[in-house]
This record gives C-alpha cells, structure tokens and sequence, in this order.
C-alpha cells in the first residue's frame, strides 16, 4: 500500500538534520542576532549550547507553553528551593545535578554529562559542568550562575 522507499528514521541515527535549526541568541541583550536584518543560523555547537541555556534558565512549569499538553516539564524546579536555608547544600547540590541531567539528555545530540561541580554562594549556587556530545565533541558549562527570587 505503501511505496517501499519511504522508510522512517531510527532513534538512534541522532543527526542534525531531524534536529531543525536554531537562531542564534545574546542572553545578555535579549535579542537574536541578525545580520544584514537576517536572523543567523547557530552551528550544532551553538544549539546545544543555546538548549543548555534555556534548561538553565528555565524555572519548571513557569511558562505554559512548555507544559501545555506535555507529559514531561521543562526546565528545572530547583528555583523552587533556592532561599530556604532549611535545606542542605548537599541536597540542593544533588537535586540540581539530577535535575539537569535529565533534561539535558533528552538532547538527541546529547550523550552525558560529566564533571559536575556546585559551589554555593551568598545568593545562589555557581555551578560548572561538561556535556559529551554523540560524536564525541566536549562542551564546558563553567561558571553559570542559579540564582533564586527568594534568597
């Protein structure tokens, strides 16, 4: 019924063609990056940072578009227990590790995430780690900043 050559695509052929494509984006301004009033394509380096990013970035079920008609959140609910200081560092160190960890993975291009590190500070965690792409390719998230709205 079908013709023979239409074959879907395994889960395991990860390629940055069934990946779309990402614009590139400033967190400092706010703002995509055009050039010649052109929005500039990210390289497959530069989307997976840019998806590390917004995991960080994004307090879990802040934001409805990410939770409507989804079964998984996005994002991290760590935000949720920064500023309570009932709560162990180890614990918070811990939680944000697993956190993260599961949202990145679920990265098609993503395969771990390794060398984690928290330090915790007056007003949050400064937390760096590294991210194992498929193909081998090693990406350092050093020094980013988890700050609370409550601390």
């Amino acid at each position: 019924m079908f013709p023979d050559n239409i074959i879907e695509k395994s889960n395991t052929e990860n390629t940055t063609e069934n990946i779309g494509c990402d614009f590139l984006f400033d967190y400092d301004t706010g703002q995509h990056i055009t050039k010649n009033a052109v929005l500039v394509e990210c390289t497959t380096i530069q989307g997976v940072q840019q998806f590390i990013q917004n995991v960080l970035r994004t307090q879990a079920n802040m934001y409805g578009v990410y939770v409507k008609g989804e079964t998984e959140t996005f994002g991290i609910s760590i935000y949720d227990y920064l500023g309570k200081r009932t709560l162990p560092l180890g614990y918070l160190n811990s939680e944000l590790k697993r956190e993260v960890t599961e949202q990145l993975l679920k990265h098609p291009l993503i395969e771990s995430v390794a060398d984690w590190k928290g330090t915790r500070e007056k007003r949050g965690l400064h937390i760096s780690f590294t991210v194992t792409l498929i193909d081998g390719t090693e990406i350092k998230e050093s020094d980013f900043y988890v700050q609370g709205n409550a601390v």
